[in-house]
């Protein structure tokens, strides 16, 4: 017997709506009909959405995005065989229509859309699919979600819309690895003629919007997809525009540069929530903040350094004059509310704030030669102000005990190449869906390239291996509350400082967005469809 996956799919054939509808920004509770020449001159003004984002993505092709900032942008371009964007704990079928998991767990079939087509109208099918797997397994590309992927041994084209995986061992997140944007589906044709390198800044999905143009440090903008197979999109335009510096995102949204701006402080909440014409959007996240430590290089890879600097910063004070209503205390790596992320035992190894026992083993470090007297080196963020704080913070705590630390913050563009290839200690954060192995296993596992610390454990390297492979429940649970002493507690290779709370603020003209939980923007789904008034 097979374990048959199978949801109805509901598309909502979405048509133009009428002039006044239009005007008012509104989104039909009706379909309606396409107006003729004669009407064109009625309908509204372009509907532009600006959404201010607190870093530019590194790049916007599928198969290539490292980082939340491309996944939050690249879910609009792209679609994915199956959705996560109204819940990540229930997947439901995107471009795939039906899927049935063999009952052991290593083949799954995918049943496509038969009706879709790419924004250039090249027609997506099952080589599309095929086709962007082998891309992302292929060595050459260098795919930083081709670790996600690892059980898949085949890709097999059963016919031009369904696709089979055969996998080579069970893999328990399997469906949500589908559902995240770096799986969203590109177009063989296209790339193929294109080269990998050029689709990466002309690229060309199925999703809703179609992008248009990418001025670096300006903005991209992205333009709707009339033949989008939901609902044709209520937004005619989006412009994202990359602003790091908190203060000035605040002063975008209050002056109406931006109608929704990401990475506020919490001192500008109350402020934003005071104007009539404005809200704050704020729920728990699926993202985190955390210190890291180069596990190659002394003094860094050493925990008696680690604990030393986790004792001379008062964490909890930290967290609330950083970020205040706007986060909470972290001790792990895996999200409250998910599985494995139970915190009692991390809160009982947690290091409190003990300068007398920082110094203690400050000393014990220059006695045995592994730290040199007038030692300095940099700790590396991203150019936000919350990172940027908790730098400055370490770096000042780290001059009581004779120890220089500067700070520089680059773009993350420059700074992303620079972590992957190693720097002593760095201030960086992650976001995800909620499952144990997309929060662990890119971050500690040797082979990773997101693992910036460079940490090497193989006892730690096998059992984030048996978490993908075991289905149990329990035993999962069991195998990552491992992962997290041994990681967190024993070999300290990372401080966790904050889970951020997703906190948007937003022009009451737009209508319909919700923020969610991993910072993304998702603007078209199967329920919602963004407008503006």
């Amino acid at each position: 017997m097979h374990l048959v996956y199978r949801r109805a799919f509901l598309a909502i054939a979405v048509m133009l709506v009428t002039a006044s509808l239009a005007f008012a920004g509104g989104a039909a509770e009706e379909p309606a009909t396409t107006p003729d020449a004669g009407q064109a001159t009625e309908q509204s003004a372009v509907q532009e959405l600006r959404i201010g984002i607190s870093q530019e993505p590194a790049n916007l092709n599928a198969i290539l995005i490292s980082d939340l900032y491309s996944e939050a942008l690249a879910g609009n371009i792209y679609d994915t065989l199956v959705s996560l964007k109204e819940s990540s704990a229930d997947p439901q079928p995107l471009l795939a229509t039906s899927w049935e998991i063999a009952d052991d767990g290593l083949t799954y079939t995918f049943h496509l859309r038969d009706d879709v087509t790419f924004h250039n109208g090249e027609a997506f099918t099952a080589d599309d699919v095929q086709y962007t797997f082998q891309q992302i397994l292929n060595e050459d590309n260098a795919s930083p979600s081709a670790e996600f992927f690892q059980a898949v041994e085949d890709i097999v084209v059963v016919d031009d819309y369904t696709v089979r995986f055969d996998l080579s061992s069970p893999y328990a997140a399997f469906i949500l690895a589908l559902g995240n944007p770096s799986a969203g589906i590109i177009p063989k044709d296209t790339v193929e003629e294109m080269g990998m390198q050029a689709f990466d800044r002309a690229p060309v999905g199925t999703g809703p919007f179609k992008f248009v143009e990418w001025i670096p440090d300006d903005r991209i903008v992205l333009e709707k997809n009339p033949d989008y197979f939901i609902a044709v999109p209520n937004l005619d335009r989006v412009v994202f525009r990359p602003i790091p510096q908190s203060e000035t995102m605040a002063a975008e949204l209050l002056s109406g540069g931006i109608q929704i701006a990401t990475n506020i402080l919490p001192q500008d909440i109350d402020r934003i929530e005071s104007r009539d014409n404005l809200s704050v959007q704020s729920q728990p996240g699926l993202s985190n903040r955390y210190l890291g430590f180069a596990d190659d290089e002394e003094p860094f890879s050493d925990p008696r350094f680690r604990r030393a600097v986790y004792h001379m910063v008062d964490i909890d004070a930290m967290v609330e004059g950083i970020w205040g209503r706007a986060g909470s205390r972290a001790y792990s790596w895996i999200p409250p509310n998910t599985l494995g992320g139970e915190t009692d035992y991390l809160e009982d190894a947690a290091l409190s704030y003990d300068p007398d026992r920082a110094q203690e083993l400050i000393d014990e470090l220059r006695a045995d030669g592994t730290l040199p007297e007038n030692f300095s080196f940099t700790i590396y963020t991203p150019p936000d102000a919350a990172r940027s704080r908790v730098a400055q913070a370490v770096a000042t705590a780290l001059r009581e005990y004779g120890i220089s630390a500067s700070v520089e913050s680059p773009e993350f563009g420059t700074l992303l190449p620079m972590l992957e290839e190693g720097v002593p200690m760095y201030a960086m954060g992650w976001g995800s869906v909620p499952d144990p192995d997309r929060w662990t296993y890119r971050i500690f596992h040797s082979t990773s390239n997101r693992n910036f610390s460079n940490y090497n454990n193989p006892e730690v390297d096998d059992l984030l291996e048996q978490g993908r492979r075991v289905t149990d429940n329990d035993a999962r649970r069991d195998i990552y509350h491992q992962i997290m002493t041994q990681t967190l507690a024993v070999d300290y290779v990372h401080i966790p400082l904050v889970w951020l709370n997703t906190i948007v603020g937003i022009s009451d003209s737009v209508q319909d967005f919700v923020a969610s939980p991993q910072g993304y923007f998702n603007l078209v789904t199967e329920a919602r469809n963004v407008s503006v008034q």
